[in-house]
């Protein structure tokens, strides 16, 4: 079995609140026996631009796989990271794009031997708890937000994510309302995209430690090392990262420094399956919890997850509970994964061979890609790094 071609295949929607596109960048993987392998890289918050990961797929990655065995995986890899690393780095577009290549060679691979990917990986499907995210619209009321997570808290999900970004205040005064809303047994995080310095995160986690909040996500940059373990040397509750973190390698530091105490993996953005498997052992090492992050990808990157977080025996993963998500209902049958489906609170890793999902490329292509409105536009304040505190990246306190 050789591979024949590789391509990168874009497609998107217009989100209803925030009135947004939403763009997501996959990869075709075909053999020359005709077996088709899908990836995803996470692009669709603005994470990379779409446009960009297929110039690095179709004008430099294809070469360097067309032609060789799809099922030697970690030499597929070694290639791209000669390919795309040793010139881009070994974060950010590099990671995500070999991650994509990665997850559509497992997706053969399974294909190939007519086993799940979390069967090869020496897993067994369980029911995964759920907790429920997809607030984006942080500057919406408190009760709004509390409201936002009815339907999961209906459908048994075990906890919720809060979307923070105004003031301290106003910060406060979402998690006091949700709590209220959702009741003491209901796990809760938070998470802040970077609106926060260390000393305006320090403030917010003394003010509403009291709530029982499971960990607070993405509260400074995650470049900025320095702040993160003084956060987290002075911070009653746990960090979370993930979103933003490209590779073992900076797990392991953020792991030396004990800047954080959750890991979200996700294989979109972390260079692929095998990568975030190798982030778990670093985590085991410091009695760090993985909790995979999944914010809102198609279903080919969510079954991705699903499945290394199978292998790795996760007790919590992350959903999006936005109600319309055509890249989960609209691209193939995939029964199980959408959010009406989910009753109980629980998902399970798809069983059929490989990623285990449908996707109609007829009906994908029916979701075409369109520039323009993304998230960093719509809230550049936040893409920015600017802070509660009003201060930028350069400006913020390192501590």
């Amino acid at each position: 079995m050789r591979i024949e071609s590789v391509r990168a295949v874009l497609a998107g929607y217009r989100k209803i609140d925030p009135d947004m596109e939403r763009s997501f960048a996959l990869v075709r993987v075909e053999t020359d026996d005709g077996t088709v392998g899908w990836g995803e890289s996470s692009t669709n918050w603005g994470h990379s631009y779409p446009t960009v990961f297929r110039a690095a797929v179709d004008d430099v990655c294809a070469r360097h796989l067309e032609g060789r065995d799809p099922l030697a995986i970690r030499d597929r890899v070694a290639d791209l990271r000669v390919a795309l690393d040793g010139y881009l780095g070994w974060e950010g577009l590099s990671s995500q794009t070999i991650g994509a290549i990665e997850i559509a060679l497992w997706d053969i691979l399974g294909k190939t031997l007519n086993a799940p990917v979390h069967r090869l990986l020496g897993g067994s499907a369980y029911p995964i708890p759920l907790y429920g995210t997809g607030t984006t619209m942080f500057e919406e009321s408190a009760v709004w937000h509390a409201h936002y997570f009815d339907q999961c808290m209906d459908l048994g999900f075990k906890g919720v994510k809060v979307r923070l970004g105004r003031t301290i205040d106003g910060d406060a005064e979402a998690v006091a309302t949700v709590r209220e809303h959702v009741g003491p047994d209901i796990l809760m995080g938070v998470d802040s995209y970077w609106f926060h310095d260390p000393d305006s995160a320090i403030e917010l986690c003394r003010r509403i430690a009291g709530y029982g909040i499971h960990f607070f996500e993405e509260p400074v940059p995650q470049y900025q090392i320095e702040g993160l373990e003084r956060l987290q040397r002075n911070s009653p509750i746990r960090v979370a990262v993930g979103e933003r973190v490209y590779s073992p390698r900076m797990y392991a530091e953020l792991a030396r420094r004990d800047a954080a105490r959750v890991f979200e993996p996700d294989a979109s953005l972390t260079g692929g399956i095998l990568s975030c498997l190798e982030i778990v052992d670093i985590a085991a090492r410091s009695s760090i919890e993985v909790i995979p992050h999944v914010g809102g990808p198609t279903v080919v990157g969510l079954a991705a997850n699903l499945h290394w977080a199978t292998a790795a025996r996760v007790r919590l993963c992350e959903y999006d509970i936005d109600p319309h998500q055509p890249m989960i209902t609209d691209i193939g049958h995939n029964p199980g994964l959408a959010l009406t489906d989910l009753g109980g609170g629980h998902i399970t890793a798809p069983t059929g061979p490989g990623l285990g999902v449908d996707v109609d490329e007829e009906k994908l292509a029916a979701h075409p890609y369109r520039e323009g409105d993304t998230y960093a536009e719509l809230f550049p304040e936040h893409e920015s790094g600017r802070t509660a505190a009003g201060a930028g990246p350069s400006e913020g306190s390192e501590g």
